[in-house]
């Protein structure tokens, strides 16, 4: 009997160090960036996140005029200062869609909005997160107040989880910038367990994903 104790108990430790070393190595693949695209995608459709691959700003164009027609109310377009931004806005201004962009001097309060378009500084693809840096209530407001919220972001930008944003969160903190971790859509239980969805911000989330590098 304490032969197969002992043969049991380093079998367990063959099992341990394996599992270790699978760990180290998916995360040496994570961070490395081989896996956090799809990581993120599976883990955002975990979430009740729709979640779209876009390879041109036509393309991303084409599946947001899907998402805006039906809106009766003032777009916000919020977050980082990138190129595809830049171009988005110039595209649906040509269309003559009423948009307001949101920025940190934005003085006028944000209510009576559907949906909100925005451009997270980063993306952690082990919880299907985005993140926003914000230095005002409004630009914070347009992000978790309109029932509807799209997230833009850059493939790139997609790191594998937390432990990897220290450098980016320290020099946001040290402008005095807030950052802003949204997680899918909005989902609260009650007193009684049922779950209620946009109380605490959007009821239904969307991420478009740029297929290249950060512009």
């Amino acid at each position: 009997m304490r032969v197969n104790n002992l043969f049991v108990e380093k079998l367990n430790l063959l099992d341990t160090i394996r599992n270790c070393f699978t760990k180290w190595t998916d995360r040496v693949d994570s961070c490395m960036g081989f896996d956090n695209l799809k990581l993120f995608m599976n883990r955002l459709e975990d979430l009740g996140v729709k979640t779209y691959l876009c390879h041109s700003i036509e393309d991303l164009l084409q599946q947001i005029n899907s998402l805006i027609k039906g809106v009766k109310t003032q777009i916000l377009i919020t977050g980082s200062e990138t190129e595809h931004k830049k171009q988005l806005i110039e595209k649906l201004k040509k269309d003559n869609q009423n948009i307001r962009v949101i920025s940190a001097d934005s003085t006028t309060p944000v209510y009576d909005v559907e949906l909100s378009i925005g451009f997270p500084e980063l993306a952690l693809a082990n919880t299907g997160t985005v993140i926003y840096r914000a230095s005002s209530g409004i630009e914070e407001a347009s992000i978790y107040f309109p029932e509807i919220h799209i997230s833009i972001i850059s493939k790139n930008k997609i790191l594998y989880d937390i432990d990897d944003i220290e450098n980016y969160i320290d020099n946001f903190l040290r402008k005095g910038e807030s950052l802003y971790f949204v997680t899918g859509p909005s989902s609260t239980a009650d007193i009684e367990g049922e779950i209620v969805r946009g109380v605490h911000g959007p009821r239904t989330f969307y991420v478009f994903i740029m297929d290249g590098e950060s512009k």
